[in-house]
């Protein structure tokens, strides 16, 4: 599993298939073991690589005051250490919100963009909800372990009929989690609100959104697919918000079909 070196730190990720490079951006309570689905499902067809974004994984921590927009920069970096002018790009969650901030910082470097249950960022809330969420998760760092944060949300984030291994599996996930790295991105991402971008992004596009997801709602992904020119909106019926996990046969048929249209 290779590490490669980027401004300030090193990033590590998992690497599967041949083709075209899609690189999939996991969400904050996630790390590149989320796309252990897509790994294995989309490496036919395309060169697959799944981060651990910075603070997460085998990645090193970020320093103080890291911002969306970093991780961004470290997207770049990242595609640069590949050898790759140019990328497909998909957002999970947080990881969505990176993606936006990818497409108006490096806007030559987006190929074709998927945006994953996500928002243009914890800005856009009502200050209350804003603020209530950011808490939530400084509190569970403040706590010194992620173990009973990760109990508490990880039947958040999938539908009620969730088979118990997924959530234990993703549980397994959020509670091996960097404190200090999670601190870090929750703060950048409540600080975050790439609204005015959407307008601007010329990158072809496809919202997902899981029918039964119960952290962003519906409404959140058709301001997406309205804002941004000539994208889509495809519901996946019964997913909850890691609808990627929950439900990966249909979150790899809609984008493989969406990034195959690529190659005409």
């Amino acid at each position: 599993m290779p590490t490669v070196p980027v401004p300030g730190g090193h990033l590590h990720y998992e690497r599967a298939g041949q083709g075209p490079l899609v690189v999939l951006l996991h969400g904050i309570g996630g790390s590149g073991r989320s796309w252990r689905h897509q790994l294995t499902g989309l490496a036919d067809a395309f060169t697959v690589v799944a981060w651990d974004a910075r603070g997460y994984g085998g990645s090193s921590d970020p320093p103080e005051g890291w911002t969306i927009a970093d991780f961004a920069d470290d997207l770049a970096a990242l595609l640069d250490q590949l050898g790759a002018e140019r990328a497909h790009v998909v957002g999970m969650s947080m990881g969505g919100v990176i993606a936006l901030a990818f497409a108006a910082r490096h806007p030559q470097r987006l190929a074709r963009l998927v945006l994953a249950d996500t928002y243009c960022g914890g800005g856009t809330l009502p200050p209350a909800e804003r603020q209530a969420r950011l808490e939530r998760r400084l509190a569970a760092v403040a706590r010194g372990s992620l173990a009973q944060f990760a109990r508490e949300r990880a039947g958040e984030v999938l539908s009620p009929q969730a088979p118990p291994a997924l959530r234990a599996e993703v549980e397994a996930i959020m509670a091996a989690l960097h404190p200090a790295g999670y601190r870090q991105a929750a703060i950048a991402l409540a600080n975050a609100d790439y609204r005015p971008v959407l307008s601007s992004i010329t990158a072809p596009t496809l919202v997902i959104w899981g029918s039964e997801d119960r952290v962003l709602s519906r409404a959140e992904s058709e301001r997406l697919a309205a804002g941004i020119p000539g994208a889509r909106l495809a519901i996946i019926e019964g997913a909850g918000h890691a609808s990627n996990q929950e439900r990966p046969e249909e979150f790899n048929r809609l984008v493989r079909a969406f990034l195959l249209a690529a190659l005409g």
